[in-house]
């Protein structure tokens, strides 16, 4: 009798317990999993820029170290976004690696404007001064970067190259 009364009282969890319990995870994973999806997209959208702006930069140090003019051109929009480097008389490229291409994975971003430069080429001065602007007092020449959010949604980084020369990233302030 003792034997029957130990059994009942078992530390075990109860089919009714065990499927309230499962309904909380699943209620919070249906939450918690668009809320992942979209710090990832924003992440791959915030490297892209970054790697945009590195790309800018190395021409800007290319440009200055050499003391000649150095482009960067825009091959593709489309994605996969493809930039170029160009520089008169470039040092012999080694086989495995083609100097200055960035090539940004095709669901990070999307190229939505280009410079208002000539074709969207950004070129460099020996001064690191961007030689092909508009206007020294017009707005910076700038390219938009566009991630999908979502359903119809869309964020915008802005990559701004100031006449001076200056590159800076401007990030949304309500992202999407």
């Amino acid at each position: 009798m003792l034997h029957l009364k130990s059994a009942r009282q078992s530390p075990g969890f109860t089919l009714v317990e065990i499927l309230v319990v499962m309904a909380i995870l699943a209620s919070l994973s249906l939450v918690a999993i668009p809320w992942f999806v979209k710090i990832a997209q924003r992440n791959a959208l915030k490297s892209a820029a970054r790697e945009v702006q590195t790309t800018l930069l190395a021409a800007r140090m290319k440009a200055v170290k050499r003391n000649l003019p150095v482009s960067v051109v825009i091959v593709s929009a489309a994605p996969p976004v493809e930039l170029d480097t160009i520089e008169p008389n470039p040092p012999a490229p080694t086989p495995t690696h083609v100097p200055g291409r960035l090539i940004l994975p095709a669901k990070a971003a999307t190229l939505f404007a280009t410079p208002n430069t000539a074709g969207g080429t950004l070129t460099f001065g020996g001064d690191g001064r961007v030689s092909n602007a508009p206007s020294p007092v017009a707005t910076p020449a700038q390219f938009v970067l566009q991630g999908p959010v979502g359903a119809g949604t869309t964020n915008q980084i802005k990559i701004r190259a100031h006449s001076s020369g200056r590159i800076e990233v401007v990030t949304p302030t309500d992202w999407q």
